[in-house]
Order: structure tokens, then C-alpha cells, then sequence
């Protein structure tokens, strides 16, 4: 099943607008300061609204740049009616480096992120040697880096990348809590295809 079309090609109202350059300030946008984690790409909002139920005293950022799934995270998580759940419509890698304050995030969630594969399209990569620099400087010491895809050439790619980043260091997956699982975790598991996880924690200092 393709994208939804409901709502148009272009955005219909404030919100729908990409992000621009401006930074982010979660302590406005959210009404408190608490730890923020950020999901980059969030889908259908699966992931989203669940951690945010999950852990009330964290404050959860969905960044979802293609129109229609902005427009169904934005409808889910007004309906879940969340305190600690925001959703907007940005380029994550821009918005990382351009919004969010230095050592500012608690967890950054990157969850089956678009592979990009034809080698023409590899410089669109969102995890690449730059992209992975930017969200090391944004976590705060000690902040983590969830990374998920299915796709073999991406996982391969990614691992030798996350050797070259000074701020951060490789965790086994299982040493931290189980997360929520995505709209296509669910699915890709279900139909039996294998799937690369890469945990990274901010080193301190």
C-alpha cells in the first residue's frame, strides 16, 4: 500500500511547513524541562506514542519530513492526547544540526531509515560519517543512539562509520530496556527478515 494521498500533496496549514532554521526549544514547546528523545522518522507514530506512555517523565520529539505520514503521526498523537508527545514536519538531518542545542537530547531513535541504495542516492544518507557526528554532538553525556534497519548494505555501511565517531561507543543492544516497536518492526519480523540494531553511548567528557 502506498502513502495516503488524504489532505493533498502540499501543505494545507502552519504546521505542515518544514521546519525551518530556527532552534528548538522543548522547554517551550513541551511546558517543562525533562529529558528529551528524539524519534527521526517516526512513520505512523507507533514508536512515538508508546514511549511516551511508557516513560511519562520523558519528553518525546517525532521529526517526520514525507507530508503524509507527518499528517497520520499528527492525527495519532492528538488522539492518544499525550502531555509528553510532540510531532512536527522536518529534514532530520537539518534539523538536528541546525535546531537542536548542543548535548540536548537524552536519546536520539532512528528507526529503519530510508537505505538510499542506488549509489547515486548514497550521499542522501542520514547515517553517514557526518550524520552520525551531528547526533553524537547533540546527546548529552551519557545519551544514547538507537539505530534499526533491515537492510544488509545499510547495516554494513553503518558498522565501520561508528568507529570513526570519537563521542560515541558501541553498547550490546540488550543492556538497555526493550523499546516499543515501529509500524514496520512489526512487520518485517512478522515476515521473517532479518534485522541490524546498532545501540551508541555518548562518551562523558
Amino acid at each position: 500500500m502506498g502513502e495516503p494521498t488524504a489532505g493533498g500533496r502540499f501543505p494545507g496549514s502552519p504546521d505542515e511547513e518544514l521546519w525551518g532554521d530556527e532552534p528548538f526549544d522543548a522547554a517551550r514547546a513541551f511546558g517543562r524541562r525533562a529529558p528529551l528523545e528524539v524519534e527521526i522518522g517516526s512513520g505512523k507514530a507507533r514508536f512515538l506514542i508508546e514511549a511516551a506512555r511508557r516513560t511519562p517523565a520523558h519528553d518525546f520529539l517525532g521529526v517526520e519530513l514525507a507530508l503524509a505520514y507527518f499528517r497520520i503521526c499528527r492525527e495519532r498523537v492528538a488522539r492518544a492526547a499525550l502531555p509528553n508527545v510532540r510531532i512536527l514536519r522536518a529534514d532530520g538531518r537539518r534539523f538536528a544540526e541546525r535546531a537542536l542545542p548542543s548535548s540536548s537530547v537524552r536519546a536520539f531513535h532512528v528507526y529503519f531509515p530510508d537505505p538510499w541504495p542506488k549509489k547515486r542516492q548514497r550521499k542522501r544518507r542520514l547515517l553517514d560519517g557526518i550524520g552520525l557526528e551531528v547526533l553524537a554532538s547533540r546527546l548529552e553525556a551519557g545519551g544514547v543512539l538507537r539505530i534499526v534497519t533491515d537492510h544488509a548494505d545499510y547495516a554494513a555501511a553503518i558498522a565501520p562509520l561508528l568507529e570513526t565517531v570519537p563521542g560515541l561507543e558501541r553498547a550490546e543492544w540488550t543492556t538497555l530496556p526493550a523499546q516499543p516497536e515501529t509500524h514496520y518492526e512489526v512487520k518485517y519480523r512478522e515476515e521473517g527478515r532479518p534485522i541490524w540494531r546498532f545501540l551508541l553511548r555518548r562518551r562523558d567528557g
